[in-house]
Formats: structure tokens, C-alpha cells, sequence
């Protein structure tokens, strides 16, 4: 499994990465077609845009199994204290609401994916480019993020199971020197 999540999260950060160059370079053109060269090329915005959202629904995922999220760093230092079975206990429980908001979604993200996948809609200046694009990645963000917070609930159950481990095998001899 750690594998799989290892790929994954590679594919993330590039994607990532990509679409953020991408999406500065294509906004840097038209700076310099609209400002220097007085010629506005009004798809290139319209594409700079596109990728820049489907650059953010990657981020979103890489940000979830790189354990960043938007919490106060002060609560679990002051529910914790230096209890790293609490610490797991809290990024279980953390995870776990994640999951539960993630999920909340889901019936409304799954309405709009089949209506986007029954009838797609395509741009107005970029017109090839279909924007049904943008759901589908939402729905794969929510998957990928899903995927990511089960992995790290299952990473700090397992070290708790560690850690209870370790401390019932304490006084026992076999960790006396």
C-alpha cells in the first residue's frame, strides 16, 4: 500500500508542479502580448485559468498525504502535551472528520459528475477545451484525499498498536540492559 501511496503522491506533486509552471507561463505570455506587444490573445487567460484550477484540486490531494491541513498548531500541542499516543489519537480523530466533511460532499460532487459526464459543456473562447474537465478532477481529488487521510489513520493506529506494545512490554526483561 505504501508504495501505491508513494506513486500517487509522486504523480501529484508533478502534476502539480507542472500545471503551476504552466499556469505562470501562460499568464506571463499574455502580460507580455497584452502590455508590450498591445495584442490580447483572450484564450490564453481563459487556458492559464483552467489549469490553474485543476493545478489547485491536485494540490489539494498532495496536500492531504504530505499531512498538511488547515488546523490550529496550538490544539493539538495544548490537548496533547508530549502524550504521542495522544498525538496519534488526535491526527486519527482529525482525519477522521476530514473524511467525514470529504464524504458530506460527495452525494452533490457525484450529482455533478453525472451531469457532467451526460452533458458536457465546452469553453466559449477555447472551444475544443471541455470544462466537464474540472468535475471529473474534483471527483478525483476527493477520492485521492479519502485515500490519503484512510492511509495516515491507518499509519497512527498503527504506531498507537506500537507504542502499547513497547510500554506493556516494559518491566518485563526483555528491553533491560
Amino acid at each position: 500500500m505504501k508504495r501505491i501511496i508513494d506513486f500517487l503522491t509522486k504523480v501529484e506533486i508533478i502534476l502539480g508542479s507542472v500545471g503551476l509552471c504552466a499556469s505562470i507561463a501562460l499568464t506571463f505570455c499574455q502580460v507580455v502580448n497584452r502590455y508590450w506587444l498591445n495584442f490580447e490573445i483572450m484564450w490564453i487567460s481563459d487556458l492559464a485559468l483552467y489549469i490553474f484550477i485543476f493545478t489547485v484540486y491536485v494540490a489539494i490531494s498532495y496536500g492531504a498525504s504530505q499531512k498538511t491541513h488547515i488546523a490550529v498548531d496550538i490544539l493539538p500541542e495544548y490537548l496533547c502535551g508530549d502524550s504521542q499516543t495522544k498525538k496519534y489519537a488526535f491526527e486519527i480523530f482529525k482525519y477522521s472528520v476530514t473524511i467525514l466533511m470529504v464524504l458530506s460532499m460527495a452525494p452533490s460532487v457525484w450529482r455533478l459528475l453525472k451531469r457532467a459526464f451526460r452533458y458536457p459543456e465546452y469553453a466559449t473562447l477555447i472551444r475544443w477545451f471541455n470544462t466537464s474537465w474540472f468535475v471529473y478532477a474534483l471527483g478525483a481529488m476527493m477520492v485521492l484525499t479519502v485515500l490519503h487521510c484512510l492511509y495516515h489513520i491507518a499509519a497512527a493506529a498503527h504506531e498507537m498498536k506500537k507504542i502499547a506494545w513497547v510500554s506493556g512490554r516494559e518491566g518485563k526483561g526483555s528491553f533491560d540492559v
